[in-house]
């Protein structure tokens, strides 16, 4: 794990520290990423992608303590108001679905904002609980992520990880067209 104080003990958080951000951190094509969400136990990552463009975005103005150097105080779904275009190699969207993207509309409107600042050929990360009430949207119901096709991450080349815990977390690779 990255060593904070303040992080989360859990599967789905070591497969995401150990596993799914350092499979980025190496690779040649992601200059620049964005990680949307920040807490105390997020607030290490960027420590991955030191040679990189690290980005982060979050609605809560407090929570700037936890971002980037280059961090957004606002919603996912606003990112047109702070970068341009395919900007982003990497988009990492986790525990965000059913944590504040909790209606169809509101993750209709992220998704496409992803896809707009993603370049072609980037890639999205999409980490969420599949337990009710936080699955009320699930992402095949999300009609912005279909125009992604799905992308496999190193672990395997799987495009879903499926975390056998018990807020079944699951992560979902997409790549934009």
């Amino acid at each position: 794990m990255l060593g904070a104080s303040a992080q989360r003990i859990s599967e789905d958080r070591r497969v995401l520290e150990r596993e799914i951000l350092p499979s980025f951190a190496r690779r040649s094509d992601a200059h620049r990423v964005l990680f949307v969400g920040c807490a105390a136990y997020t607030q290490r990552y960027g420590e991955l992608f030191v040679d990189r463009e690290y980005w982060t975005i979050d609605p809560v103005p407090r929570r700037r303590l936890y971002g980037s150097e280059r961090h957004i105080v606002d919603r996912l779904e606003n990112l047109a108001n702070h970068v341009e275009p395919e900007y982003f190699d990497v988009i990492i969207c986790n525990g965000v679905l059913g944590w504040g993207l909790n209606s169809p509309d509101d993750a209709e409107a992220a998704f496409a904002a992803c896809r707009q600042h993603l370049r072609a050929g980037g890639e999205l990360v999409v980490g969420w609980n599949d337990v009710a009430p936080r699955n009320r949207v699930k992402p095949e119901d999300i009609s912005a992520l279909r125009r992604f096709e799905p992308s496999g991450c190193e672990h395997g080349q799987q495009s879903r990880i499926r975390i056998d815990a018990p807020h079944r977390h699951v992560f979902d690779f997409y790549r934009k067209r």
